[in-house]
């Protein structure tokens, strides 16, 4: 039987919501749910597997709480713990993270995150005699032990993060649990580059507000186990990537003079940080497909060459994009420092459409010009060699038009058309590859 630390905290907590049910009726429930507890019991693993067999081999354990047992133990611990602070630092070890809710309000820019983090360590002085007393675990409601106190330290004020003891449990060894539910909340600048597709990265640092009195080390089984820490995580309009816990190391920072002031030194705090990335939907249903859709308005006017369809065309894919950049704007906030990605798009994109609909209009208008004026070779040769190299044909192109309202110079302005659009179409690909896809 090998249970993480993890998955141990978990059942753990359920055990101490039983613990208050033991206090009302203890007998009722001081069993064992499987029928190999006692030869698991007599192997030792209730001192090897201790947060799994006491929840489940309650009997065979010795973890039963109810009863006279559990208050005069109470009472004998409280009257010997001594809870003064020492000049020791305490090690404490994170044994589960997990996040519940995030809010963002970038207005302000602050994102505050809600969860529960689970800690525990070694305290000697609740240490007891199982056999003496017949319990092997007991829960605190009555008597004050030791607990770190933490607090926020990179909070934009003093109160504004927050974090709650909410259970406190103990084995016989003396080893402790505690639940502590936090809000922590903190200013951070959202780099808005790649909006709306940006990743944002929040670290919340924390430490006990006695000065060196706790080193906190983070739990392998935290790192290991993000995604059930990140699966009940609610958040509006974002997804929640990634979190990373790291400990505090007590590498020492000299601030100042250290000759004048010795006491001015800082130390790494344990931090708390999570991924968060815009919601793909929104990205693309509002964003990125409005964009795409009217880049291809816009290369698709070729197809009607110098007909009054391809210069209304344009005009709709402008004012398509106008309405699109107008979303934008209302989304996006007026002051960041950096254009979005798509901003530059954007832009690019509604530059390129007003330009080809004003050469559109130009090459018609020379297509229909009268002048009695052949172009010049060297530019016939040239439309010519676009005429064989692109699929659209200007000869074809020509039928379609009434060659008796075509001047000379149409073939010219079909050939020259037909580059441009193509010239265009690879700018798009580029451009678009290198916004969205690299």
């Amino acid at each position: 039987m090998s249970w993480s630390s993890a998955t141990a905290v978990l059942i753990l907590l359920k055990f101490v919501v039983a613990l208050q049910n033991d206090e009302i009726n203890p007998a009722a429930s001081c069993i064992d749910s499987d029928a190999k507890c006692s030869l698991w019991a007599s192997q030792g693993e209730c001192q090897t597997n201790a947060v799994w067999m006491m929840a489940n081999c309650r009997r065979s354990c010795q973890s039963c709480q109810g009863g006279d047992r559990a208050w005069k133990l109470r009472q004998h611990i409280s009257t010997t713990y001594d809870n003064s602070t020492s000049n020791s630092t305490r090690s404490v070890s994170i044994e589960s993270v997990r996040i519940n809710h995030v809010e963002i309000d970038e207005a302000k820019q602050l994102v505050k995150v809600y969860g529960r983090m689970v800690m525990s360590w070694n305290d000697t002085k609740i240490a007891w005699d199982k056999d003496q007393w017949g319990i092997s675990w007991l829960n605190f409601y009555w008597i004050q032990i030791w607990t770190p106190q933490l607090i926020q330290i990179n909070a934009p004020s003093p109160l504004s993060g927050t974090v709650s003891g909410k259970v406190l449990a103990a084995n016989y060894t003396g080893q402790v649990y505690m639940w502590n539910d936090f809000s922590f909340i903190a200013p951070y600048h959202f780099m808005y580059e790649d909006y709306p597709n940006d990743y944002q990265k929040i670290c919340y640092k924390f430490d006990d507000k006695r000065y060196f009195s706790v080193r906190f080390r983070v739990s392998p089984e935290v790192k290991s186990r993000q995604h059930e820490a990140l699966s009940e995580a609610h958040i509006s309009g974002w997804t929640v990537e990634d979190f990373d816990v790291t400990d505090s190391k007590y590498v020492i920072q000299i601030l100042g003079d250290w000759k004048q002031n010795p006491f001015d030194v800082q130390t790494n705090n344990c931090e708390l940080c999570i991924g968060l990335r815009r919601n793909a939907a929104y990205y693309v249903t509002e964003i990125l497909l409005p964009a795409l859709v009217t880049s291809l308005l816009t290369v698709s006017a070729v197809v009607f060459q110098l007909s009054t369809t391809q210069p209304l065309l344009l005009a709709c894919s402008c004012m398509a994009q106008f309405m699109a950049l107008l979303i934008i704007n209302s989304r996006l906030p007026n002051f960041t420092s950096e254009t979005p990605t798509i901003l530059k798009f954007a832009g690019f994109n509604l530059f390129t459409t007003a330009l080809l609909f004003l050469l559109s209009l130009i090459l018609r208008k020379l297509a229909l010009s009268n002048t009695s004026l052949p172009p010049p070779r060297r530019l016939t040769a040239f439309v010519e060699l676009i005429d064989k190299v692109l699929p659209f044909s200007s000869a074809t192109n020509k039928e379609s038009e009434n060659e008796a309202a075509l001047g000379s110079y149409a073939y010219v302005a079909y050939g020259i058309n037909n580059v441009v659009f193509a010239f265009f179409f690879l700018v798009y690909i580029i451009v678009i590859a290198f916004s969205f896809l690299l």
